[in-house]
């Protein structure tokens, strides 16, 4: 492959993603260790295959303006040629339109298809002719149609959105899983300050804001410099959405403590809990793969901290230990609040899942029910947004386990929208501005 040949690559990358299930971040990752591409063209790599992914079935809704041909009917491999040349110039400013239209043409040339060429020509110039006036459905009509095919999205998704919230926030959300997240980073402060990190990062020209919510993060801009950085190799920092972080902050550990982490992998949460609690006391932290606890391992070694013990165990079955200070379920789930980070999961989720997950995080909870000794703490979390994953889970947990009351979230937390129970916190994108999530607090009574 040569160096400059990002676009063709992408095409390639979007095409394994179809044909097969695996999740894009290892297939971007995969197709970056093959490919011979330089520092800028791994960057337009990584933005083409994305944001392809991302805006998918719009780019399909635009291209289908222009062709006579019904999409089905071309070829997999032009298709995503197409389409990424419709994503540029839809949605990417900074590449002229005449260079998106002759790196098209050029990709279908080297895949072998020298009669394809003209018709990619034709199409995507047509586009650029016609892309102010491309038509949609009504809203008024059809809201959650016009969502879907607006914002890319499948329309069980947005249906879901518009009965929940209604059109106007429906539409919001749409918009912020549709913007680029910055990169967040949860310092650890037992090695490096929040000023520190700052002068740090804007040193190397980074622009740095401090978090929205949590005091031990900060955003950087580009995000890039985090990547390879002197401070992460020394584990000064972990790259982690601000939600995420403000797990750890919900429980509230303290030195000393027994804490348990039901579903810990990759260990983000874990070695956050760890921090917070100076690295003295106990962490039991349980994952069903051996594989990912692995994970958690390494970045315990790699952030310095001592008191992290790891079980390979399944937490929606009895783990026939003694009850602990304080428990977290950060339980399995659909991921949707984090499609700003993972376009994929868009098109890999399926709405029967959302039940099946919704039970397998309730088995996890009356579980962890046993497992906090009488003034304990019990924390839940889902890095989505549905109903059922989030607050139908808290009304049930009460319900059903008269031995707890609401637990407390920090005074600091993101305010509770007014119909929330004060115990729990739904985190929309489009309201606080980081990753949808849903976390909720348990005190044990006895």
């Amino acid at each position: 492959m040569e160096k400059s040949d990002a676009r063709l690559l992408a095409a390639l990358a979007l095409q394994e993603f179809e044909q097969s299930e695996d999740f894009l971040g290892e297939i971007l990752d995969s197709f970056l260790q093959q490919g011979n591409l330089s520092s800028l063209d791994r960057s337009l790599f990584t933005e083409l295959v994305y944001g392809t992914v991302r805006m998918k079935l719009n780019l399909d809704h635009i291209l289908q303006q222009f062709s006579s041909r019904k999409l089905g009917q071309i070829e997999p491999l032009i298709r995503q040629v197409l389409r990424i040349g419709v994503y540029q110039l839809v949605y990417l400013d900074r590449i002229p339109d005449h260079a998106a239209v002759s790196e098209a043409v050029n990709s279908a040339r080297r895949l072998g298809r020298r009669g394809a060429a003209g018709f990619v020509n034709g199409i995507l110039r047509a586009v650029i002719r016609g892309k102010d006036s491309i038509a949609y459905p009504d809203p008024a009509v059809e809201p959650a149609k016009y969502l879907a095919v607006r914002y890319s999205f499948p329309q069980w998704m947005s249906a879901r959105w518009v009965h929940t919230w209604g059109f106007a926030a429906a539409e919001q959300l749409c918009r912020a899983f549709n913007q680029p997240p910055a990169t967040t980073l949860r310092l650890n402060t037992r090695q490096i300050s929040v000023p520190e990190a700052v002068q740090h990062f804007q040193a190397r020209g980074a622009v740095v804001q401090p978090g929205r919510f949590a005091p031990d993060v900060i955003s950087l801009s580009p995000g890039s410099v985090a990547l390879d950085d002197e401070l992460f190799h020394k584990g000064a920092y972990y790259i982690q959405d601000e939600s995420s972080a403000l797990v750890a902050h919900a429980i509230n550990p303290q030195a000393g403590e027994v804490v348990y982490d039901l579903c810990s992998a990759p260990g983000g949460k874990t070695t956050h809990l760890a921090q917070l609690m100076d690295d003295t006391g106990e962490i039991w932290a349980w994952d069903i793969s051996a594989e990912r606890l692995a994970k958690v391992e390494e970045n315990s070694r790699r952030q310095g901290l001592t008191i992290i013990r790891t079980l390979q165990g399944d937490a929606s079955k009895p783990l026939g230990v003694l009850p602990a200070d304080r428990a977290l379920v950060d339980a399995p789930c659909s991921g949707l609040g984090t499609m700003s980070h993972r376009p994929d999961i868009r098109w890999r989720r399926k709405p029967a899942e959302i039940q099946e997950l919704a039970n397998l995080q309730r088995q996890i909870m009356a579980n962890a029910a046993e497992l906090v000794k009488p003034n304990g703490l019990l924390v839940y979390s889902v890095c989505t947004i549905t109903e059922e994953e989030g607050p139908e889970i808290a009304q049930w947990f009460l319900s059903s386990h008269p031995q707890f009351a609401p637990g407390t979230l920090p005074d600091w937390f993101p305010e509770p929208s007014d119909e929330a129970a004060p115990h729990t916190r739904l985190i929309l994108p489009h309201v606080h501005g980081i990753d949808g999530f849903f976390i909720a607090a348990f005190s044990k009574l006895r």
